[in-house]
């Protein structure tokens, strides 16, 4: 029995299919389709929504929360140049972040069907369809699923000294700062 090679089939929602490609995604994945037209991800209206944002709502939704902050930030008494400082730190901050998850996350090499899936929904495409206006950001409906803390309510409800992070358990595995889980507690 000879084992038949998967074929992405570009007329169909791609998602859930860049999964089957196997050990042959990173090869799939890197040979970008010029077009300016994207492909359908998901077969749902809904999903397909949501995977796509023009450029401008990046600025237009994330433009007034940084003018909150900064105006947050004259109320409680900080002087001007103290807010351009935090803005400055800000920046490099974000910048760094930015970077960090773009090398080491998104150029990930994946070989297993939900990784191939993920990495494509999260960069993969980007890669694919290189012209593809309305994904050339992260889609701020994934964003706000992001800023949901789960992890961090272990840092306020049961160990205040540990859990920092907010989405994230990596910096706190790197600085030591990881909470037990509750069944290691009860185990004690």
């Amino acid at each position: 029995m000879v084992a038949h090679k998967f074929t992405v089939d570009l007329n169909k929602p791609l998602v859930f299919q860049v999964g089957h490609l196997g050990e042959s995604y990173q090869e799939w994945v890197h040979q970008p389709i010029v077009s300016k037209e994207g492909p359908r991800f998901f077969e749902s209206d809904f999903w397909e929504f949501l995977t796509r944002t023009a450029w401008w709502a990046i600025p237009t939704i994330w433009l007034p929360v940084v003018c909150w902050c900064i105006s947050m930030s004259v109320r409680m008494g900080h002087t001007l140049s103290q807010i351009a400082l935090m803005v400055a730190f800000g920046i490099f901050v974000w910048t760094f972040v930015e970077y960090v998850l773009h090398r080491f996350l998104f150029h990930i090499e994946t070989k297993s069907y939900w990784g191939n899936t993920i990495h494509y929904l999260l960069h993969g495409c980007h890669h694919k369809h290189p012209m593809d206006g309305l994904r050339l950001v992260f889609p701020p409906a994934a964003a706000a699923i992001l800023c949901i803390p789960k992890y961090h309510l272990n840092h306020h409800f049961r160990i205040q000294n540990k859990g920092f992070g907010i989405t994230s358990a990596f910096w706190d595995r790197v600085f030591g700062t990881l909470p037990q889980t509750k069944a290691a507690d009860k185990a004690r």
